[in-house]
C-alpha cells in the first residue's frame, strides 16, 4: 500500500498488449503520454472506487482492457464491450448499436480513449448514463489537442469546457477533470507522431533510425511537460480524464 492508503500498481504484470498501451518502450514516440495517462487511471480510479467491494464495471469500448488491473481488488464483474469481433470484448457490438443491458446495472463506466472515435457521440454518452445505477460513476478519457489517427474513424476533438458541457448536457456532474500532456509538451508530441509516420513509409531502415529521435523526443516531453503551469495544462492539453457522476 502507498501512504495514502491506495494500492502499489504493477503494471509491468500485465500481458504484453497492455504494457505496450499504458507503458510503451522509450523508443516509442508515445511513452512518456502513455505512461502520463495510466498515473492519471492510476490515481483517479482508486481515489473514487478504493473501499468498495463487488462494483459491476462497464469499459466501454474495451480495446485490451488496459486499466481493469487498477479495480480488481473491487470488482466482481469486469464487462467489455467494443465494436467488431474484438476477443477481449465480452459484449461485441456493431457501430451504432445500442448496449444490450438493462438499465442501471452498472457501478461504473470506464472510457479510455474512445470518444474521439464515435460519431454519434451524444448517443453513446446518453447510452453510458442509462446504464449507470444512480449515482455511478463515468470515467472518460479523449483528446484535447492530437493528430488524426483513424481507427478506422477518427472524428472529434475537445477543450476542458466542450467535454465539461458534454457530461452536463447527458446528466453528469463532473467531479473531476485531470489534464495529460501540457500545451508546451504537445508540439513535440505532433512532429514525434509525423516523424514516426515518415520512418513506416521508408521501411526497416527508417524506423530503426527513428528509435533514437523517439527517446530523446520522450526526454524532451518529460522536460516540457514539467515546465508547463498548472494552469495552463489545466486549459490545454492533449488529453482529458474527466469523472462525472449521474445525477
Amino acid at each position: 500500500m502507498t501512504e495514502n492508503g491506495y494500492p502499489n500498481f504493477d503494471y509491468r504484470k500485465q500481458r504484453k498488449e497492455v504494457r505496450d498501451i499504458i507503458s510503451p518502450s522509450m523508443f516509442n514516440p508515445y511513452s512518456y503520454v502513455s505512461g502520463c495517462l495510466r498515473k492519471a487511471y492510476e490515481a483517479v480510479l482508486p481515489k473514487h472506487l478504493m473501499g468498495k467491494k463487488g462494483l459491476r464495471i462497464l469499459d466501454y469500448g474495451c480495446g485490451v482492457k488496459p486499466y481493469q488491473y487498477i479495480v480488481e481488488g473491487v470488482a466482481d464483474e469486469y464487462t467489455g464491450a467494443d465494436v467488431g469481433e474484438n476477443p477481449d470484448a465480452e459484449i461485441k457490438l456493431s457501430a451504432g448499436e445500442l448496449l444490450p443491458v438493462e438499465d442501471g446495472r452498472f457501478d461504473a463506466v470506464i472510457s479510455s480513449q474512445v470518444l474521439e472515435h464515435v460519431e454519434e457521440y451524444d448517443k453513446y454518452m446518453s447510452e453510458c448514463y442509462r446504464v449507470l445505477k444512480q449515482g455511478g460513476l463515468l470515467f472518460l478519457s479523449t483528446h484535447g489537442t492530437w493528430q488524426f489517427h483513424a481507427a478506422p474513424y477518427d472524428f472529434n476533438r475537445w477543450t476542458h469546457l466542450g467535454l465539461k458541457s458534454l457530461f452536463a448536457k447527458h446528466g453528469f456532474e463532473v467531479i473531476g477533470c485531470v489534464p495529460v500532456l501540457g500545451q508546451l509538451a504537445v508540439p513535440t508530441q505532433l512532429r514525434l507522431a509525423f516523424f514516426e509516420s515518415f520512418a513506416n513509409m521508408t521501411g526497416s531502415f527508417g524506423r530503426s533510425l527513428f528509435k533514437p529521435i523517439a527517446f530523446l523526443g520522450n526526454i524532451k516531453l518529460m522536460i516540457e511537460d514539467k515546465l508547463t503551469p498548472a494552469r495552463v495544462r489545466d486549459r490545454d492539453s492533449a488529453i482529458f480524464l474527466l469523472t462525472g457522476r449521474k445525477k
